[in-house]
């Protein structure tokens, strides 16, 4: 039970510090780019992604579309950033996960 406690936290950790570095990236000095939102942010998505089903029917295009405006309206509301911008935050997101999985061997939400 421990173990996988501790996987969660570091997971969660990754998933908010990649997301942190992807808004500085986009929008540099955004005031709301902190630890706890990341995290929180971070959260609220992993859960709207098996909500949505976007990780069992993976193979259906509705569940990800559905998946992708929940995400975009979460990124612009938690940063207050524009629709072209959180477009460009999801292509930083990507390859800074990218990366940090390469890195690490970690696996973010």
């Amino acid at each position: 039970m421990l173990r996988h406690l501790g996987a969660f936290v570091v997971r969660l950790a990754v998933s908010a510090v990649v997301l942190m570095l992807s808004v500085g990236w986009v929008s540099p000095g955004n005031r709301y780019n902190t630890v706890g939102r990341a995290a929180l942010v971070s959260i609220l998505l992993a859960i709207a992604s098996y909500l949505t089903l976007a990780r069992f029917l993976w193979f259906l295009l509705l569940p990800w579309l559905l998946y992708a405006f929940i995400w975009l309206a979460t990124i612009m509301g938690a940063y207050g950033i524009g629709f072209f911008s959180a477009l460009l935050l999801a292509i930083a997101l990507t390859i800074l996960s990218l990366l940090i999985s390469l890195v690490f061997g970690l696996r973010g939400f």
